[in-house]
């Protein structure tokens, strides 16, 4: 930490006399909505469902004049259908004008007829009125024609009225074109509403937008961040013309400091010591032994201020007349914090019984961290007011759920966060008992290799005793153990499985041991490693592969054998899955090779196998190769014998295979796994799910070691002591167990994958209800477990997993109750099953029948009619058609909505989808049973526990009431636990339990609470760092909670850290309102941040802090952001526009059968429209990147198409589709390309590309090859673990470029920021053009511009002949980011280079702000790199006097670079084609994303990211003539120097302005441009501020001293000074 910003925070109460104010402000470009729609929809952003309603009142008598009438009208009528939560978020998210977008985003396409304000399209024919309108839906319907009229396009931002659950679309589409307050209005929404259900209501606003601006927003942050000032970077401009400051601000500021509460009460306080108080007088900065409790102290100090009986005199006097309540103080304290710092720190006690509860919390929470619970939901992310908006809206509709089901709303918040969801089902200890004996731990061997005991049979006895013993197994190894299954071939006889290696037999493990306390002995970490040897078959996994895929051959020969090689303790098997065909003959081969010839023999085989067909580019298996092949083995039978199956011996195994296959669930089309019976997909994470697997299973033998639960008479049970296990099953039903989360993309086939339906909303949906259906019910007393059986009951499936069905609920243990939903196949006729189901199902009837009455009926309806069964039971069979048809519809309705086809069958056990089953499998009752008990052990018994804990009289519900209630608050809870659907795709995440483990925190002191705890809908709970970023945020919002958040109860306990430095640097206010502000004439009142009272010496550098999906960019100001000095403002202060030009659309793109990222795919964002004549034009382009297959664009509110650009991309792949609707979205042939932005929060896209017939092997990025030297291993493994990202192209100064225009012959990527800076720019923008006759184009990053140089920009294109163009993007919030802004520039200029540019251009040169170029850089574009992605200059070698300063020279950079020169990042030339080809930017960002973790490393980010994987991604070295500085480089070659760098100078610190004085040219371009400004400014082309200063004003610059290392107690300068840098 440098001093500057300790010696000002360490002032006595950082003096905040006078000073003008801060403003900001925020604007959208998004054009400005009608106050009335937007009003309405807002409305329908929050309940939709009530929208229509709301319309029905319209037109309005009198039309609003305001918008405050506007807004006020429609408030007024929702209170009407709307609850308080409801109205409290439609006023929120007016205030954040959160609908403009989807009105932007709505593009009238059709005008009607002159003079018609509000008119329906018909398929091309306007109806202005109700009667024209019927006229042409009785000509369409008269002639029956919907099936020949083109389908009406359909947009998102489309209002549908709610309608009731149908099978059958409708067959018409009218578009309604409103305007509400239009007096046909009402006559045509009426005429609308009133259409058959064969018609489609379409409702879309006729003119949603009246104005170009956009309006003011909120639902920011602004940051004004105490600026390091080691160099002076401050323009002198302002300096030379500031104005003196008028008193009477002065005494006005100064009154309102009087009146802050809190710096009253520091006042009043006294210093902790007299020491404290003379450096307090002194205006010593704070020492680290007082920074390090300013958490504590914080915390101390709002525990004090909430106890107002404890307040002496002096402090009650500050707080009279004002109601501070804790949340008001700490937002004070929080958002001013370097204010208070000082006295904070001296005048603040901590007592122990403050510091005691912090400390003990620090025991059950990490110490600082922030963390937020919705609800008892962990909340992801970034706080921010839109994402707040959402999860409560969420959590209000799961809360409102579970209170229809008869909780109270305390109860039901009770219930989703009790702890049995997340932790343990059952507290007390389970006993589990491992089955007696084993046939692969081989207790006789043991006995008598191992323990050499002198009789066999008393080792054998005390061994098979040892399998009789009882073991206490924690219940938190429960999820541990789910869903293990016997994986041996013990059932089969042994001979299926055909093991690699064997621990306790191989002679290569011979030296290894088998006292089990080695487990004790190993490092968690280190439990899986070749450090564990033991001689002990404790891992087992076995692999069912297809031989027939070169894959599954390179999988065995390469890496098992590779883990196998490094001494793993794993036992590697496989079995060859036989299918058909060529599956088959190789499981042929395979299975004779390794009856006839030794595990070595069989290795080698197909190490050969694998290697010729690597070799030989084979992608498919050839037959040629294996013969060849198995000829080398010199096998005693014929080849074609044993493809055949004439080997007897080879054919039993084979059959054996196959009874182990289906006993396992094992479909035999992609690779399956075993980790000592845990089944995985062998896809391309495998080896990481085995990792963890195993890590698991070691540490529950580490702990039952540890114990004594296992001792040495235990190890000839290891090898099988989990398949023994009783909960171990013997059998595997892949529909039954949810898959365990896989690799990112592997291939995800519906079996096994966890997919739970809300039973609630499905009903409202489909209108199915399990209060009012037939259940088949078992005798138990209880039946938690609540099974919808859907088939084709007509069909001989259906009624066989009917007839099992009906078996298991007949059994005596069975605790289930079934119903049965037909789901017939399209075209299929009714029958007699189907028919008995509807009847006796549309009356209830069901449920009065036994199990055993129900299988005679199904008996009998096969021979005559099933009613006589209830004749003779007492039941009377009534007969409705019409429920009858309702109960068909909705079965079928439920089984859409479950996601099934017509024909498919399906079980939904509590919400629980299982299925749909294959044909070929089968679901019998013993599945039925094994599927009760894992749905019993896995959620339903957890959900009963917590429900007969929240309700005490749950023992009083009938059996009907406690199925229901079980079987749907089941299907609620485990659906809300979910991952959002598009991330179960992407992350394959694990569903996210709630928890209450918050409940353990202390809070005497650090916990305060606010709100209505029994009455809210929404309990939130902060657990925050007093003095940490996140915490002014949080804070920030919730200040207001009680009009922003109504019915949110919300706990905060305070999590202070400890410190070593000032925690807080930064002033920080958030902009959001609880409802709209009007003047008096009704007119919105723009929101805005202000700064008050900020301290007049330092100077700040402002910073937004805006959604992760906004692109905003500074529009007026005229002063310098970066150098924000109060005292040289004018009274009036500074008030700055920022714009916000774009939202971001991102994404995941996927190939479809492999779910693989096709790296290097080119995308473009193009606009869209119906009208015949449009032509699409390019709105945004980008390149897919490796790793998740991430891209990124922006646009602003709209519809576009997403198509490939073309190139390879387009010739390789095929979109399937666009993605915007979920990992899981609809196909480009049934919803189109198009996509629409329309929410300030963005969009995510998933697109899908296929790729087309011949090129499944294509790479689009294979046209250049790589270069010979390059390495591509280190690297690559970094690329596989983390996340990469790029972003779009830039904006262009002018309108979208034709398809394929030419880019300027020279590129130069710069970087300014400050008016500094941007005067360096226009100053190198000159010294460029003046020595080269080429076309040059610049590209600037547009975030860091300021107004003023935005303003000049254009101006000065024009008149020196040169283009330039506006490059943006943002930094997506799953790469570490970094906070200072300096770190930031440095980091865009080389993380993103693949993606920041278009993707035509091919070379681009940067090249620092405040360089001087003298050379043509058309020699840099020319430059052969010789391979390399990018040239480099390397540091200057040649000044003797900094020789102390070269860091390079010295330590790690000396050690890692050797013969490698470091390069300096001021100039470097990048060719974007190699660049992206060899992916390049994949790989830096891996790299960054692993160093970045410590935040002492990349000192130099832009410098020592490169340098420091030169290896991997190779520098070409320019010639030292490309760049000079005179800190590196020796004065004797400074006439040769090509360019000219103002390096910084460690050693003196210069001023770079008084270096740049010595450059001749450099005082000759700057006088240039000052008078080009002064011209422009006259003319009044821009701001006068813009003008530059001259180069007399320059020269009284004078130095700066260097800092002192003793400038603060206890800090340094030296690492600063270790790693000079030349930048901002």
């Amino acid at each position: 930490m440098r001093s500057g910003a300790l010696v000002v925070l360490g002032c006595a109460l950082l003096a905040f006399s006078a000073s003008p104010p801060v403003g900001v402000s925020l604007r959208s470009s998004f054009s400005a909505a009608d106050p009335l729609l937007e009003a309405l929809e807002t409305l329908a952003l929050t309940s939709p469902e009530h929208l229509f309603s709301l319309l029905n009142h319209f037109p309005l008598p009198l039309k609003p004049a305001t918008p405050e009438e506007s807004h006020n009208v429609v408030l007024d009528l929702a209170t009407n259908y709307l609850l308080a939560p409801e109205i409290a978020a439609v006023n929120v998210r007016l205030a954040l004008h959160a609908a403009s977008p989807k009105l932007a985003a709505q593009h009238t396409h059709e005008s009607g007829r002159e003079g018609c304000e509000d008119w329906v399209d018909w398929y091309g024919s306007i109806a202005c009125n109700a009667e024209e309108l019927r006229r042409l839906v009785e000509i369409s319907v008269a002639a029956s024609d919907s099936e020949s009229r083109p389908k009406m396009k359909r947009l998102q931002t489309d209002h549908t009225p709610p309608l009731q659950p149908s099978l059958d679309a409708p067959r018409w589409t009218a578009i309604h074109y409103a305007d509400p307050m239009a007096p046909e209005f009402k006559p045509l929404h009426r005429a609308l509403l009133s259409l058959t259900h064969d018609m489609e209501y379409v409702l879309r606003w006729a003119r949603p937008v009246i104005a170009t601006d956009g309006p003011y927003l909120s639902g920011f942050g602004v940051a004004l961040d105490l600026k390091k000032m080691d160099y002076l970077a401050v323009d002198d401009r302002k300096r030379a013309s500031s104005t003196s400051r008028d008193d009477s601000s002065a005494n006005e500021s100064q009154e309102g400091n009087e009146n802050d509460v809190l710096s009253c009460v520091f006042e009043a306080m006294s210093y902790i010591d007299t020491a404290m108080e003379e450096d307090a007088t002194t205006n010593n900065p704070l020492s680290r032994e007082e920074i390090q409790d300013l958490g504590l102290k914080a915390t101390s100090f709002l525990a004090l201020l909430s106890n107002p009986d404890s307040f002496p005199p002096v402090i009650s006097s500050c707080l009279l007349g004002n109601s501070f309540t804790p949340l008001h103080i700490l937002h004070t304290l929080s958002a001013n914090f370097p204010r208070y710092a000082a006295p904070l720190a001296r005048k603040v006690r901590v007592p122990d019984t403050v510091r005691d509860e912090v400390q003990d919390n620090w025991g059950k929470a990490m110490m600082g961290v922030n963390t937020v619970w919705i609800n008892g939901r962990v909340l992801e992310g970034e706080a921010g007011i839109f994402g707040l908006l959402r999860n409560f809206a969420r959590e209000r509709a799961l809360i409102r759920s579970l209170v229809e089901l008869g909780l109270s709303r305390s109860q039901a918040i009770e219930f989703v966060v009790h702890p049995v969801h997340s932790g343990p089902l059952d507290p007390s200890p389970s006993k589990l008992k491992v089955k007696k004996g084993t046939t692969l731990g081989s207790a006789k061997r043991f006995a008598q290799e191992v323990l050499r005991a002198d009789t066999e049979n008393n080792a054998e006895a005390e061994t098979l005793n040892e399998g009789q013993r009882v073991y206490d197994i924690s219940p938190k190894w429960n999820d541990l153990l789910d869903g293990l299954v016997d994986s041996s071939d013990r059932s089969e006889g042994g001979g299926v499985i055909l093991w690699r290696n064997d621990i306790e037999e191989d002679t290569k493990y011979a030296e290894w041991g088998t006292d089990l306390t080695q487990l004790l002995r190993t490092h968690p970490t280190q439990l899986f490693s070749p450090y564990l040897r033991l001689r002990v078959n404790v891992i087992n996994v076995v692999l069912a592969l297809n031989f027939s895929q070169p894959r599954s051959l390179s999988l065995i020969a390469n890496q098992v054998d590779s883990i196998v090689a490094r001494g793993f303790p794993v036992r590697w098997g496989f079995v060859p899955v036989s299918g058909d065909g060529d599956g088959l003959k190789m499981a042929r081969i395979i299975y004779y090779v390794a009856q006839k010839f030794s595990r070595p023999e069989v290795a080698s085989f197909f190490r050969s196998l694998s290697t010729a067909h690597t070799q030989q580019h084979f992608p498919t298996l050839s037959w040629s190769i294996v013969h060849a092949t198995f000829n080398t083995l010199g096998a005693a039978d014929n080849f074609a014998d044993i493809t055949s199956g004439k080997v007897p011996s080879v054919e039993e195994a084979l059959e054996s295979a196959r009874r182990w296959t289906k006993r396992l669930g094992i479909s035999g089309k992609d690779g399956e796994g075993f980790v000592n019976g845990k089944w995985y997909e062998v896809g391309d994470n495998f080896l990481r799910d085995l990792q963890n697997e195993a890590v698991g299973q070691l540490q529950l033998l580490q702990e039952l070691v540890y114990l004594q639960e296992l001792t040495g008479a235990s190890v000839p049970l290891i090898s099988t002591f989990f398949y023994d296990l009783p909960t171990t099953l013997s059998s595997r039903n892949p529909y039954i167990f949810s898959k365990a989360p896989s690799s990112v993309h592997a291939p995800s086939p519906s079996t096994g994958n966890l997919k739970i339906l809300d039973l609630g909303d499905l009903g409202k949906r489909t209108g199915w209800s399990p209060l009012t259906c037939a259940w088949v019910t078992s005798d138990a007393d209880r039946t938690p477990v609540s099974m919808v059986v859907i088939a084709n009951l007509d069909s001989a499936e259906g009624q066989a997993l009917v007839q099992e069905a009906v078996m298991f609920v007949s059994r005596e243990e069975s605790q289930s109750r079934i119903t049965f939903l037909h789901n017939p196949s399209t075209g299929s006729p009714g029958g007699n099953v189907s028919s008995f189901f509807a009847h006796v199902g549309s009356t209830s009837d069901l449920g009065e029948l036994s199990p055993d009455g129900l299988k005679r009926a199904l008996d009998d309806l096969k021979t005559h009619d099933a009613t006589q069964v209830f004749i003779t039971e007492g039941i009377k069979l009534g007969s409705d058609p019409e429920a009858h048809a309702a109960f068909l519809t909705t079965s079928r309705l439920f089984a859409r909505e479950a996601g099934l086809q017509p024909g498919e069958q399906a079980i939904v056990v509590n919400g629980r989808l299982i299925g749909p089953f294959s044909r070929e499998s089968e679901f019998v009752s013993e599945d039925f049973a094994t599927l009760e008990t894992y749905e019993m052990k896995k959620r339903v018994k957890r959900v009963a526990q917590a429900i007969e804990e929240v309700l005490a009289d749950v023992t009083e519900l009938d059996a009907l009431a406690y199925a229901n209630l079980v079987s749907v608050a089941s299907s609620i809870i485990y659906a809300d636990q979910q991952p959002d659907p598009s991330e179960v795709g992407l992350f394959d995440s694990a569903p996210r339990a709630r928890t209450s483990n918050y409940k353990l925190l202390s809070g005497s002191y650090t916990k305060f609470e606010f709100g209505d705890r029994e009455n809210a809908l929404t309990h939130l709970v902060l657990l925050l760092d007093p003095l940490s970023e996140g915490a002014q945020k949080w804070i920030a919002i919730l200040e207001n909670h009680e009009e922003l958040f109504p019915e949110v109860y919300f706990e905060l306990y305070l999590n202070p850290a400890q410190h070593s430095e000032i925690p807080l640097k930064r002033f920080y206010r958030y902009s959001v309102e609880p409802r709209v502000q009007y003047d008096n004439k009704g007119n919105e009142i723009p929101a805005q941040v202000t700064f008050n009272g900020l301290s007049e010496d330092p100077i700040y550098t402002l910073s937004m802090d805006v959604p992760p999906s906004w692109l905003v960019r500074p529009r007026e100001a005229l002063y310098d952001l970066d150098n924000i000095q109060p005292s040289t403002l004018p009274p009036d202060g500074l008030h700055a526009l920022f714009s916000l030009d774009y939202l971001v659309v991102e994404g995941h793109a996927r190939e479809t059968k492999s779910n693989s990222p096709p790296r290097g795919v080119q995308l473009q964002l193009t606009t869209s429209s119906p009208a015949a004549n449009h032509t699409p034009s390019v709105v945004d382009d980008t390149q897919v990147v490796a790793n998740l297959g991430y891209l990124q664009f922006k646009a602003r509110p709209g519809t576009f198409k997403l198509t490939i650009r073309e190139g390879g991309g387009r010739e390789v792949y095929d979109i399937v589709s666009v993605g915007s609707e979920g990992w899981n979205s609809p196909s480009v042939e049934d919803s189109g390309e198009e996509l629409t932005v329309m929410s300030f929060e963005g969009l995510t896209l998933y697109p899908r590309l296929s790729r087309k017939p011949g090129m499944e092997k294509a790479d689009v990025l294979a046209g250049l090859q790589r270069h010979s030297g390059q390495s591509q291993t280190v690297v690559h493994d970094i690329l596989s673990k983390v996340l990469s990202l790029f972003t779009s192209k830039s904006e262009s100064t002018t309108e979208v470029a034709e398809t394929g225009a030419r880019q300027a012959e020279i590129n130069i990527f710069t970087v300014a920021s400050g008016l500094l800076y941007e005067r360096f720019a226009s100053i190198m923008i000159l010294s460029v053009l003046r020595n080269t006759n080429s076309t040059v184009k610049f590209w600037f990053i547009e975030n860091f511009l300021s107004p003023s140089f935005l303003e000049f920009v254009p101006h000065m294109a024009e008149e020196y002949g040169f283009q330039y163009e506006l490059v943006t993007y943002k930094w997506p919030s799953w790469l570490r980011a970094q906070k200072e802004k300096q770190r930031i520039i440095w980091a865009y200029k080389i993380l993103f280079l693949d993606v920041l540019f278009p993707m035509d251009l091919n070379k681009v040169i940067f090249v620092d702000a405040d360089q001087i170029v003298r050379a043509d850089l058309q020699e840099l574009v020319d430059l052969d790199l010789h391979g390399a992605p990018y040239g480099y200059t390397p540091m200057g070698d040649d000044n003797y006097e900094m020789e102390g300063f070269r860091f390079w020279k010295t330590g790690y950079w000396k050690d890692f670079l050797g013969d490698l020169p470091y390069h300096i990042s001021a100039l470097y030339v990048v060719d974007l084609v190699r660049f992206r080809q060899m992916a390049a930017g994949d790989i830096l960002r891996g790299q960054y994303q692993m160093l970045s973790a410590d935040p002492n490393s990349l000192a130099n980010l832009d410098q020592d990211l490169p340098n420091n994987i030169q290896r991997e991604v190779p520098i070409f070295s320019l010639h030292e003539d490309w760049l000079w500085c005179e800190t590196w480089c020796s004065a004797d070659r400074l006439h040769r120097a090509k360019t000219i760098d103002l390096c910084q100078n460690p050693l003196t610190k210069e001023p770079k302005l008084s270096r740049a004085r010595r450059i001749p040219e450099w005082e000759e371009y700057d006088n240039e441009i000052a008078q080009f400004a002064g011209r422009l400014a006259a003319a009044g082309k821009i701001h006068s501020s813009v003008a530059t200063a001259r180069s007399d004003v320059l020269a009284n610059v004078g130095l700066v001293q260097p800092a002192h290392a003793n400038d603060v107690e206890g800090t340094s300068e030296g690492e600063d000074l270790q790693h000079p840098h030349d930048e901002l």
